[in-house]
């Protein structure tokens, strides 16, 4: 696999409103998919920020994104690696940091900052969702079992799935000691600097879309537009530079 290291986004502006998204998964002009830009402000509603201001930006911005009247599904996260099927907008009991659902008039998102959030898209079924993959959710397998829910439970054909990741932290800047890099094979994980201290460069998005492959989407359907959050300190929040702020992967239809 040869990731496209972010070359596949585009910025989206609707207004003062901007997202960046990536166009293979815009097959189906009925699903909307995005991550928020810094300039937005603050999208979580568990790091401090005023409740109010946090449900305004994120009314705000399905507005500009044409899905002001669907419902939204965006509850807390858990690092797991549990996969939620939506149905009619209702959740099943569990900690939970994947959704999938083929509902309509439908939001789902998660908070994400230096976290993967990976999409899923079936322009066929209208399936969709997404996943805040973190180094832990990946590990334990958080994006082939996402696949496996569209495939056994939403019937969605694996050749008909689309699979992007979007902005992330990656590789240089992704420094993990042993406890970490040791629960991923290389070239995931690239040991660095002195062998003795145990480093490695983790790329959690060429990971995500490798798990993704492993499960038998196309690589031709697979799609990276993982700009380093680290490398863009206007554009991206990073909870390892000590940003308190997080974005919205969000993806729906209308």
């Amino acid at each position: 696999m040869s990731p496209l290291l972010g070359k596949a986004a585009r910025l989206v502006t609707r207004g003062d409103r901007l997202w960046y998204r990536a166009p293979l998964l815009s097959l189906h002009p009925e699903i909307v998919h995005g991550v928020t830009h810094a300039g937005l402000g603050n999208f979580s509603l568990s790091t401090g920020d005023d409740s109010e201001a946090v449900e305004s930006r994120r009314r705000g911005l399905l507005a500009a994104a044409g899905l002001g009247g669907a419902r939204v599904v965006a509850p807390p996260l858990h690092h797991s690696s549990n996969v939620a099927v939506v149905d009619g907008g209702r959740l099943p009991e569990g900690e939970f940091d994947a959704f999938v659902t083929r509902d309509a008039r439908t939001v789902i998102a998660v908070t994400v900052a230096d976290c993967a959030p990976v999409f899923f898209v079936d322009p066929r079924e209208k399936a969709f969702g997404v996943a805040h993959a973190g180094w832990r959710g990946l590990a334990g397998g958080i994006i082939r079992a996402a696949v496996r829910a569209l495939v056994d439970e939403l019937e969605v054909r694996v050749g008909d799935l689309l699979v992007g990741v979007g902005p992330a932290i990656r590789g240089p800047r992704y420094e993990v000691g042993p406890e970490v890099w040791g629960l991923f094979p290389e070239p995931f994980a690239v040991p660095t600097g002195d062998p003795r201290q145990g480093q490695a460069q983790l790329d959690l998005p060429s990971c995500a879309l490798a798990d993704a492959a492993a499960e038998g989407v196309s690589r031709d359907n697979l799609v990276d537009f993982a700009l380093c959050t680290a490398d863009h300190p206007d554009d991206f929040f990073s909870h390892r530079r000590g940003d308190s702020c997080r974005h919205w992967a969000f993806i729906g239809r209308p």
